[in-house]
């Protein structure tokens, strides 16, 4: 009985063990899968607002690009409204001033009488061409004056409604820099708010996201019907991909700004921009524009030099907020997001909607 009754209680301990065993290794699972779960979900939410905040920095740089050009024609209707202003003025004061004139030597009537002084029938009648053309100087006089003053009512109604847009857009920039803000500081909180295990997980995610991402492309680029030499070099195809990628790679290390147009800081489209701009091309501001810059290479016939793009809807040009500077091989130089800085990167095919050549 005592035998039987130690038997049953060795068995209880083992099973006890081995269910404590469980238990600790749910426990250590649990916390794994966890943070594996949260760090989905953060990846997901992180790639969104960055997503989203591209997106709100185009449309703000768009606004800002808009935003000068009107500011410029205002200041361009403020310098004519004031010559046409001081022509305008100068003109009333010539007409007032004959007018005043003609009344104290009597007017048209003692201009014409003057001719029938004399008794030379020759003198009387160059008399009566001059008064005829002194008075027809008048009349066009007045009427000049009268244009004058027309155009300067309609470039003063012209400066007001450039002024009442000058302020919309200001208005406009305004909000758009405000969602900027509010995306960004919702994906700093998000990120704070992660533990570190999380963290860790989220940029090991991101990692290897690129890299399928970059396997993805090659393997497109392939398909295609195009080569791709990982680690190779690429010869730029002329002079002036050569001196817009050379500049875009002196800026390697400079922090993104969303707004950013150099020398100091860029954005993605700014980036572009002011490379080409050193090879002689002006692009236009934001990416959207950027990509009816020139012909659209197809995936085989990529060179360094094209600008690449990604969108939110890859069938839709107009959902365009990413553009980055293809410089061969699969590699890219991009100025990706909030937080990072200029640098090379893999080309990836999540989002990518094509390319555009900008020299052809």
């Amino acid at each position: 009985m005592l035998q039987r009754l130690r038997h049953v209680l060795a068995l209880t301990a083992i099973v006890g063990i081995v269910a404590t065993t469980g238990v600790v290794e749910r426990a250590a699972a649990d916390p794994l899968a966890t943070a594996q779960a949260q760090a989905a979900a953060l990846s997901r939410t992180v790639q969104q607002l960055q997503t989203q905040a591209e997106v709100a920095t185009e449309r703000y740089d768009g606004l800002e690009s808009e935003l000068a050009r009107a500011v410029a024609q205002q200041t361009a209707a403020d310098q004519a409204l004031s010559a046409i202003q001081a022509q305008a003025a100068l003109a009333q004061q010539q007409v007032v001033d004959r007018a005043r004139a003609l009344y104290e030597t009597g007017g048209d009537p003692a201009v014409l009488a003057s001719m029938l002084t004399g008794t030379d029938p020759m003198n009387a009648l160059d008399r009566y061409h001059l008064a005829t053309a002194v008075i027809d100087y008048e009349s066009n006089s007045a009427r000049q004056a009268a244009k004058t003053v027309s155009r300067a009512a309609a470039l003063d109604q012209r400066d007001a409604t450039i002024s009442t847009s000058v302020t919309r857009l200001q208005v406009n920039a305004a909000n758009q820099a405000g969602r900027v803000r509010n995306l960004l500081a919702t994906q700093r909180t998000a990120l704070r708010a992660a533990t570190s295990t999380v963290r860790r997980i989220v940029q090991a995610d991101q990692a290897a996201a690129a890299a399928a991402g970059a396997h993805d492309f090659v393997s497109a680029v392939q398909s295609a019907g195009g080569a791709i030499n990982l680690g190779g070099t690429t010869q730029p195809p002329n002079d002036v991909v050569a001196v817009a990628i050379a500049a875009a790679r002196s800026k390697l290390g400079v922090p993104y700004l969303w707004g950013g147009t150099g020398p100091d800081a860029f954005d993605c489209s700014g980036l572009t921009q002011w490379a080409y701009a050193h090879a002689g091309i002006q692009l236009p501001r934001v990416a959207a524009d950027q990509y009816n810059a020139g012909p659209h290479p197809s995936l085989a016939d990529l060179e360094p030099g094209d600008l690449l793009f990604w969108a939110t809807d890859v069938t839709n040009p107009a959902t365009i907020h990413h553009v980055t500077l293809y410089i061969g091989n699969g590699l890219m130089i991009a100025a990706p997001h909030t937080g990072t800085v200029v640098q090379i990167q893999p080309v990836y095919m999540q989002g990518f909607i094509g390319a555009t050549r900008p020299w052809a």
